[in-house]
């Protein structure tokens, strides 16, 4: 092996990686910003259909409200319980999982 080609195998072993993992998350991060955007602008005409099946339906509903609220008030407050206590087990079961290293149970 000739000098010229030990210090070119030098310099290559030396070499800058061909692919720039800054960029590669920068773009990855446009594309799932991008696709957000999309999904939210997909929703859009649903909400608007939504609104309006909704305003059509306040005369008919509107009388029943004040009778349907005082009957569905204990199924509301125990569906509230029940999210409560769902959101508290999904997160007590991160937080002490032995494979999940987040911010909290980092080692």
């Amino acid at each position: 092996m000739t000098p010229e080609q030990k210090l070119a195998a030098l310099f290559a072993a030396e070499a800058p990686p061909a692919r720039d993992h800054a960029f590669q998350a920068r773009m990855a991060q446009a594309i799932a910003l991008r696709r957000a955007w999309m999904t939210v602008a997909a929703l859009v005409p649903w909400v608007i259909a939504a609104v309006a099946v909704l305003w059509a339906l306040t005369p008919v509903v509107g009388p029943m409200s004040d009778s349907l609220g005082e009957a569905l008030q204990p199924a509301a407050t125990t569906l509230a319980g029940a999210a409560v206590t769902v959101v508290a087990a999904l997160w007590l079961s991160r937080r002490f999982n032995g494979r999940f290293r987040g911010p909290f149970n980092a080692r």
